[in-house]
């Protein structure tokens, strides 16, 4: 019977400890929450003249939980136009693997399709792999978003290595 009682005491007592443990884990992550919440600061311009630039964006990787990659990649792009004078830009996005991701999901998301088209009016050209519709059963003008005949390329690595020949600087955000 103490022996039983002994047990019943350690299976109490592991309960409580990861109990506590995780209430401990739940007020720290709401710490962290609370120091990682942006304020509002007032940050000086920093004037600088980049120069002209052509850069290609590999995009090969899935867009990750609900697609929250997908944000920032553009919002990288975004960034880069506005960092740059008005025509200093050659921005070259090559798409293909799982990086196809973001022109399926664009087709249902308004705020992805609207940044996207953006992009294009800027001056942004997105090329997207043959081998990968291929591989993945894809229609380009049914199941990718802004896809022209013209934008289709042989395959994406091919694509990037030639890029940098040229002198695009790879970028994999």
């Amino acid at each position: 019977m103490a022996e039983r009682r002994s047990n019943t005491r350690r299976a109490a007592l592991i309960v409580a400890a990861g109990v506590a443990a995780g209430a401990g884990l739940w007020v720290g992550r709401d710490l962290w929450r609370a120091h990682a919440t942006p304020r509002q600061v007032t940050v000086p311009p920093v004037a600088q003249d980049f120069g002209h630039q052509k850069v290609v964006y590999h995009l090969s990787e899935s867009g990750g939980y609900s697609g929250a990659k997908h944000v920032g990649w553009l919002g990288n792009m975004e960034n880069h136009y506005r960092a740059l004078a008005p025509g200093a830009l050659d921005l070259v996005v090559v798409v293909n693997g799982d990086g196809i991701d973001l022109l399926t999901h664009a087709l249902t998301e308004p705020d992805l399709a609207r940044r996207i088209d953006g992009l294009k009016a800027k001056g942004a050209r997105f090329l997207i792999c043959r081998n990968t519709l291929i591989g993945r059963g894809l229609d380009p003008d049914k199941d990718l978003y802004g896809v022209a005949r013209e934008d289709l390329i042989g395959a994406g690595v091919a694509e990037v290595a030639l890029l940098q020949r040229e002198g695009y600087a790879y970028l994999k955000p």
